[in-house]
This record gives C-alpha cells, sequence and structure tokens, in this order.
C-alpha cells in the first residue's frame, strides 16, 4: 500500500509521527465502531480517509465523528443507508469507497445485482432490486450528485415515504460521502493488495 513514507499523494502517518491531537483521532478512530474493520490499518497507516484526514487533525476528528453518526446511529435501513453511500461512490468514481462499502452492503443483505446496477448506473435494475424507499432515496442522491439539485418531485416521493427527518439524513449522508469520495479520489487513496479497481472499464 505504502511507497516509501507515502500513501498515495500523501504522506504516510504511523503512530510514531503522531503529535498529540493526531493521537487523538487515531484513537477515536480505532476505539470507535470502525476499528472493528479489519482493513482499517494497513502497513501501519489509517486506511480510506483518515490518513489524509490525520494531516488536519481538527477537522478530521469533526469529519470522523459526523460519519460515525451517519454510519452507526442512522435512522435509515441498513441496505439503503448503504445504497445511498455507494450511489455517491459510484458517481465519483471513488475506488475505495465503493470497495469497502460493498462489502458493508453485502453483509448488510444486499444483492449482488443490486450493487451491479448501482455500479453501472443501471436505474431499472436499482428499481428491481430495491424497494419503493430505496428507489426514492437512489433517486434523490443521484440527482443531487450529478446537478446539485433535485426536482420537487423526487424530493416529495421520498418525504412522502419517509418523514422530512429521514429526508435531510439521506442529503447528509450524501453530502457526507461526498466529502470522503474528494478526499479518496483527490489523494489518490490505494485499494488494498490484490484488489482490482471496480470503474476502470465504465465509461
Amino acid at each position: 500500500m505504502t511507497e516509501g513514507q507515502r500513501v498515495g499523494r500523501l504522506g504516510a502517518l504511523r503512530v510514531g509521527d503522531l503529535d498529540a491531537e493526531q493521537a487523538a483521532l487515531w484513537d477515536s478512530v480505532m476505539d470507535g465502531p470502525r476499528g472493528a474493520a479489519p482493513w482499517m490499518v494497513n502497513d501501519g497507516v489509517l486506511a480510506g480517509p483518515f490518513n489524509a484526514w490525520l494531516h488536519i487533525p481538527e477537522v478530521g476528528r469533526a469529519l470522523a465523528a459526523a460519519g460515525e453518526v451517519l454510519r452507526f446511529s442512522s435512522g435509515l435501513p441498513a441496505v439503503v443507508r448503504e445504497l445511498v453511500i455507494l450511489t455517491v461512490g459510484a458517481h465519483w468514481r471513488s475506488e475505495f469507497e465503493f470497495w469497502a462499502h460493498s462489502g458493508i452492503g453485502r453483509r448488510e443483505g444486499m444483492a449482488d445485482e443490486l450493487i451491479e446496477a448501482i455500479a453501472v448506473g443501471n436505474r431499472d435494475a436499482v428499481v428491481a432490486h430495491s424497494d419503493a424507499f430505496g428507489t426514492a432515496a437512489y433517486d434523490v442522491v443521484r440527482a443531487l450528485a450529478a446537478t446539485g439539485h433535485v426536482e420537487e418531485t423526487l424530493m416529495a416521493a421520498l418525504q412522502g415515504l419517509a418523514g422530512d427527518a429521514v429526508a435531510v439524513e439521506v442529503v447528509a449522508l450524501a453530502g457526507y460521502y461526498s466529502c470522503v469520495s474528494f478526499t479518496l479520489n483527490a489523494f489518490a487513496v490505494p485499494l488494498p493488495d490484490g484488489v482490482a479497481p471496480r470503474f476502470r472499464d465504465i465509461s
């Protein structure tokens, strides 16, 4: 994963490199629910966006805390939560995000056919393998990712099925994982060794 002391385009920060604020962020990640992921530390470096966020630990802690609430205290059904995350990851062609959350989605009961439909942007297949709530969330998130706006009919459909608070959570989740995607893409965070890129053959 690392080349010398770098991960992608950033310096690789290991435990011995950290100041007090960085160490607090490291500990909050590893002591929280994310720390159970077997890939969270690779070659002594935090995986995903976290090595990048260690470079700005005060902001990184706020981002990590927001993500922990959105992922682990979510009011969304787990499959819908992962559908939202994967829709964002697919739009931004964020390899690490899509790989990590494909695995999480499968563990939460997502069908491979649904994951594949999201990857290639096949709405008909998403509809075929999702329920009305999942479809409404997909439509809202895909519109937001594409244009930054949502048509009234799409948002009304989501609010009608799930209520205002859940609709706000869907949007917040999409925004948070857009930030994650930007971090992963901008700094070329690599996939784990042996994992093939998902989007290299998608035009």
